[in-house]
C-alpha cells in the first residue's frame, strides 16, 4: 500500500500535484476478453492477471479529444467522487467531457438514450458506468461497432464487446468486508452472528457480487452465522432507511448490520432511535464521503475502498491510450483497479479524505471543453 499511500496524500489543492498523482499499485488483466466463462465480479477466465504493477497515465491526449461519460447517477456521494476523478484528469490531459447520469439504477432506458445521445453528439469515445450487468451489453456492441470505444467504469458488466475496464472487483469487496466482520466477531467474543445484509440494487450485478464475496469469507468464521434478511433497493437514503426499518421490525436482535454505502451512513441514526446502537455494529461493503467521519468516530466500524478517485482517473487514461491508438490487452491493460484497503477507525488517518475523495466543498461538473 506504499504506493498509494503516498498519492492520497498529496494534497489536491496543488496545482502540481495534481499533475503527479501516480504512480499507484494496480491489479491488471492483459489479453482477450471473452465471456463465455465470465462471473460477474470476476474477471473473464481468458485474461491473464492478475499482474500486480504500478500505473503510470499517459503524458498527453495526441489530440482535443471529447470524451462523452454516462453514470447511473449523481444522487450520492460516491459517484460525486468519480466525476472529481474523471474531470481532474481531463483536465490534466486537456480533452473535453460531456456528462449524463440516469437518475438512479431503475432507469435503465433512460441510460441507454443518454448513450445514444452522446453518439449523436459526435464524442470520440465514451466511460459508462453501467446500470446492469447484461443490461447495456446490445447498446456497447452498436457503439464500438461505430468506431466509439466504451471504457466502463467502477460497475462490473458482461458486455462482450466492451473496450476495456477501469474497475475493482466487488466480490472482493464484499470479502474484504465479511473478512474484517469475522476478525471483529471473533475478538469480540461472538458465537452466534445475525446479520442484516442490504446489498443495493439487485440488477446492478455488484450488489450481488459483494452479498456473494461476504458470504464466501464468512465461511471461515468459527462460529454460527444467520444472516437474517437480505434487502434488495436503490441506493436513496429514503429506501436504504425504508428497508432498515421494515427490517429490523422483523429482526430486532442483530449484531451487525452490512451493506452499501447509502445503508451504512443511514443505519447509526436508525440504530440510535431504538436504542440498538450499542449493540449492533455496522459495517458498508464500500466508502463515500459521508461515512468517512461516522468511520473516524466509530459510528461505522469498517469499509473497504475502491479508491473510486484513481479509478476515474485510471478510465480517461485508459480512453485516451485508446484514441491515441493503443490496445487494450495488449499495450495497456484491458482490466484494471486499485488494491482495495480497508478503512476503520484505527487506521483512516492514514488515508485523507481529499486523497478518497477530492476536495469537501467539490460540486460535480457534467461539461469541460477540449483545450484547443
Amino acid at each position: 500500500m506504499v504506493l498509494i499511500l503516498t498519492a492520497l496524500f498529496v494534497p489536491d489543492s496543488n496545482a502540481n500535484a495534481e499533475n503527479c498523482w501516480w504512480p499507484i499499485q494496480v491489479k491488471s488483466y492483459y489479453g482477450i476478453y471473452e465471456t463465455k466463462t465470465k462471473k460477474s465480479g470476476k474477471a473473464s477466465s481468458t485474461l491473464q492477471g492478475p499482474k500486480l504493477e504500478e500505473w503510470l497515465p499517459p503524458t498527453a491526449a495526441a489530440r482535443p479529444y471529447t470524451i462523452g461519460i454516462s453514470v447511473p447517477h449523481i444522487k450520492d456521494s460516491y459517484w460525486v467522487a468519480v466525476n472529481y476523478g474523471i474531470i481532474q484528469e481531463a483536465k490534466r490531459l486537456g480533452v473535453g467531457i460531456k456528462m449524463r447520469e440516469a437518475g438512479g439504477y431503475n432507469n435503465l432506458d433512460k441510460q441507454i438514450k443518454q448513450v445514444e445521445e452522446l453518439i449523436r453528439s459526435n464524442v470520440d469515445g465514451i466511460i459508462l458506468g453501467s446500470i446492469s450487468y447484461t443490461g447495456t451489453d446490445a447498446i456497447i456492441t452498436k457503439t464500438v461497432k461505430s468506431n466509439i470505444p466504451i471504457v466502463e467504469v467502477i460497475n462490473d458488466i458482461n458486455a462482450p464487446d466492451i473496450t476495456a475496464k477501469a474497475l475493482v472487483s466487488f466480490y472482493d469487496m464484499g470479502y474484504y468486508a465479511g473478512e474484517f466482520l469475522a476478525e471483529h466477531a471473533e475478538d469480540s467474543g461472538k458465537n452466534d452472528l445475525r446479520i442484516l445484509f442490504l446489498p443495493g440494487p439487485q440488477a446492478s450485478g455488484w450488489a450481488s457480487d459483494t452479498l456473494d464475496g461476504f458470504n464466501d469469507a464468512m465461511q471461515y468464521f468459527p462460529g454460527r452465522v444467520d444472516i437474517v434478511a437480505v434487502k434488495w433497493g436503490d441506493t436513496g437514503r429514503n429506501k436504504q432507511s425504508e428497508l432498515i426499518r421494515n427490517a429490523m421490525k422483523d429482526n430486532p436482535d442483530i449484531d451487525y448490520i452490512v451493506g452499501n454505502a447509502v445503508a451504512a451512513e443511514v443505519a447509526p441514526e436508525i440504530l440510535k432511535e431504538s436504542g440498538k446502537d450499542k449493540k449492533t455494529a455496522v459495517v458498508s461493503t464500500y466508502i463515500i464521503p459521508a461515512l468517512y467521519d461516522k468511520i473516524k468516530t466509530g459510528k461505522v466500524i469498517a469499509a473497504p475502498s475502491d479508491l473510486t478517485v484513481f479509478q476515474g482517473r485510471m478510465a480517461v487514461d485508459m480512453l485516451v491510450r485508446i484514441l491515441n491508438g493503443k490496445k487494450a490487452g495488449t499495450d495497456f491493460p484491458f482490466r484494471s483497479g486499485p488494491f482495495i484497503p480497508t478503512i476503520t477507525p484505527e487506521n483512516i488517518k492514514s488515508y485523507p479524505y481529499e486523497g478518497l475523495f477530492g476536495p469537501r466543498d467539490y460540486k460535480p461538473v457534467f461539461k469541460l471543453e477540449p483545450k484547443k
